[in-house]
């Protein structure tokens, strides 16, 4: 989902018309419902996915099966763009602006440093940041499609949150590589068995030493497979259940399947594990606070003014603090407890509210303090420290609830798009 941040420094996958040769007439390569994908598109990539493979020394297929997959992964980008279109879906040039910033921050360098890096690559500037608009376009178009979805239960959260609490492996993080062998909507057994016998045979050869990049490159329908079918770094829990079920107690260099779901045949390469346990602990804040709201009948001068009244009749003991909020206070929620707001994290207040508290000590009361809902006296009571490792937990939970069914909806959404589509897929050789 977020193949757009990283930055594939010399050479994208994508930016095929950086590496375009210029050509006096452009040939289809594919239909696509209403558009169509160019020679110069597909010849551009296949020069940046092998210029990308040699850096990387990473073997590649024979031209012709290389030429299926790029094909294939124009096919759907141009099946999402015009879904994109239809929706009325634009990246804006200040969305644009900060995805490049990002690129560039996470790479560790400014974004003038960035535009450099692509000139001594040989890469336009323009064409870079068209193809990341592309890039985010069509995230944009997945995301929205894909997260309706997705339902997520109450007792799903639970459950997995005390599965979580309950493994040792519960933050473990995997590098996983992936080829997936898929299977058309209602497969005959014939080709059920076709594909498996064929999974078996690349696990084989991985176990055997075989290159599992080339492996994925050669016969994966996975969106990763031009690059190697490298799915990056994520946590065991986020990945499909199928899969986590299956890496429990895996270790680097294990390959793990084939594995049948619903969509085909998977075979994992784990390419490396890391993570690490422990608590989390907060710090909570016990206060009390007495508020007043600047009106046409008081002005804001005068609500500061009558705090500053108020704070040197409770230090002279004239009254509590509890008695004034009480009798003063205009917030509903706490007057009649004296002002009390409970136990609470600092981080839910108002940020001027919240910077004057944490500048507090036990017991002590501030001066008159403005935010967004006028004046206040505040006075922190105490402050504790919190075991939140329950909560962090259920909050964990549902984030990788999500992102486990969202990767499973995604795979089954795109195949929908395409079996939908038409698309007429053009002899390079008959042109």
């Amino acid at each position: 989902m977020k193949n757009w941040r990283m930055l594939i420094l010399g050479a994208a996958l994508t930016a095929s018309t950086a590496f375009a040769a210029p050509q006096v007439v452009d040939k289809v390569a594919a239909v696509v419902n209403n558009g169509v994908v160019l020679e110069s598109d597909v010849d551009g990539m296949m020069r940046s996915v092998k210029s990308q493979a040699q850096q990387a020394g990473q073997q590649l297929p024979d031209d012709k099966t290389l030429r299926h997959q790029i094909v294939e992964r124009l096919v759907m980008d141009n099946i999402l763009l015009q879904m994109a279109k239809q929706a009325g879906i634009q990246i804006q040039d200040d969305q644009l602006d900060q995805a490049i910033a990002n690129i560039a921050a996470q790479n560790k360098m400014s974004v003038d440093q960035l535009r450099s890096r692509l000139a001594y690559d040989g890469m336009n500037y323009a064409t870079y940041r068209e193809q990341i608009r592309k890039e985010m376009t069509i995230a944009e178009v997945r995301n929205n499609e894909v997260r309706r979805r997705v339902t997520i239960l109450p007792q799903e959260v639970d459950s997995l949150a005390t599965q979580v609490s309950s493994q040792n492996n519960a933050s473990t993080e995997l590098n996983l590589s992936h080829i997936l062998l898929p299977l058309p909507e209602n497969p005959t057994q014939q080709q059920v068995d076709e594909q498996e016998d064929l999974a078996k045979q690349l696990v084989s050869q991985a176990k055997g030493g075989a290159d599992f990049g080339k492996l994925a490159i050669t016969y994966s329908a996975d969106p990763q497979a031009l690059k190697g079918g490298n799915m990056g770094w994520g946590r065991i829990q986020e990945l499909p259940s199928l899969f986590a079920q299956s890496l429990v107690t895996a270790k680097k260099g294990d390959i793990i399947g084939p594995i049948r779901s619903g969509v085909g045949f998977h075979i994992l390469k784990v390419n490396d594990v890391r993570g690490d346990k422990q608590s989390i602990s907060v710090t909570e804040v016990h206060a009390r606070h007495i508020l007043l709201k600047p009106s046409p009948v008081m002005t804001d001068d005068q609500a500061r003014q009558n705090l500053t009244q108020v704070a040197a009749e409770i230090n002279s003991g004239k009254t509590t603090f509890a008695q004034a909020a009480k009798q003063l206070s205009q917030d509903p929620g706490s007057a009649n407890q004296g002002g009390d707001l409970g136990w609470s994290s600092p981080e839910v207040y108002d940020p001027a509210f919240r910077d004057a508290l944490l500048k507090l000590k036990k017991g002590q009361m501030s001066a008159p303090v403005h935010s967004s809902f006028g004046w206040h006296l505040i006075q922190l009571m105490d402050t504790r420290q919190v075991d939140k490792t329950d909560a962090a937990q259920k909050e964990r939970a549902y984030r990788l609830l999500f992102n486990r069914k969202f990767a499973e909806e995604a795979q089954t959404w795109m195949q929908e798009q395409r079996a939908s589509a038409y698309v007429k897929i053009l002899d390079a050789n008959a042109q």
